[in-house]
């Protein structure tokens, strides 16, 4: 895996170090699953081969340094029982820091991606994610954990939408008057992200100009998503955004008005928060 180093100061108390990774779209399956849905793995398997490794790595690797471990979701690419398994055992193992991701809530009943399958699925998320989250050990929507005087704050975008239960959650936590650091699946709209700004929480309506009619679904976002991000941006306590969910590495750092860094596949970055 690709290691990237960042320095950060925010205020802590005395410096720690955090890994981010995001991304490793686990796609394993064992005889519990289907015929089709053992096919579907294996065609999927081929566009995210690292994925093993990568989490073998990544828990020497927190093995070997003790550092605080934060994984931005789609740790699994859809669910199955046995991507499950392993990912509570590598939770488990390195005492990661989890929020979902959008595969978190994928069961891909007609063994693809179906654009017939968003609304369902979107509608079901909640049920879903319930699951998951008792199934992995802990709430994957919304979590905080205080760090040397910084508070490690993880929520849910993966609908490209914040709801009002995780914004008023995330001011609760505002209020104690930390540094935070927020993390979350997709990145914030920023002009910066490139290619992928189209697939970023809060982006302009111009991005769906020439979208299908799923993309349109799915990426659309609400007025409440755009106060939201607005929040974020005039919030003097977040001090930077870590996200994933585009598969590229990108830092964003003094050149807008919030701090970003998106971590993508096959990576870890390590950052010194200081």
């Amino acid at each position: 895996m690709e290691i990237i180093k960042n320095t950060l100061s925010v205020g802590a108390t005395e410096p720690f170090v955090l890994l981010h990774i995001s991304d490793i779209h686990l796609s394993e399956f064992d005889e519990n699953d289907t015929p089709e849905r053992q096919e579907f793995a294996k065609k999927r398997k081929k566009h995210f081969s690292f994925a093993p490794d990568a989490v073998e790595f990544v828990k020497e690797y927190v093995k070997k340094t003790g550092y605080i471990l934060v994984n931005t979701g789609d740790m699994v690419d859809f669910i199955t029982p046995e991507t499950l398994r392993i990912s509570k055992s590598f939770i488990e193992e390195t005492n990661m820091i989890f929020v979902t991701g959008n595969h978190e809530f994928w069961h891909c009943e007609r063994n693809c991606f179906d654009p017939n399958d968003v609304p369902a699925t979107y509608q079901a998320k909640n049920d879903t994610l319930a699951e998951v989250g008792k199934q992995l050990g802990g709430n994957i929507r919304f979590s905080c954990r205080e760090i040397n005087g910084v508070n490690l704050v993880c929520m849910d975008d993966t609908t490209y939408r914040i709801d009002r239960e995780q914004f008023e959650k995330l001011k609760e936590v505002e209020a104690e008057g930390k540094p935070i650091l927020l993390f979350m699946h997709i990145p914030m709209y920023s002009e910066h992200l490139g290619g992928g700004a189209k697939y970023s929480t809060g982006a302009p309506s111009k991005y769906l100009e020439h979208c299908t009619p799923m993309q349109k679904y799915e990426l659309s976002t609400d007025e409440q998503t755009y106060e939201f991000c607005d929040y974020i941006r005039k919030s003097p306590q977040i001090r930077c955004i870590f996200s994933g969910h585009i598969h590229y590495n990108v830092e964003i750092l003094g050149k807008d008005s919030q701090d970003q860094l998106v971590t993508g596949i096959d990576t870890i970055r390590e950052v010194t928060i200081c």
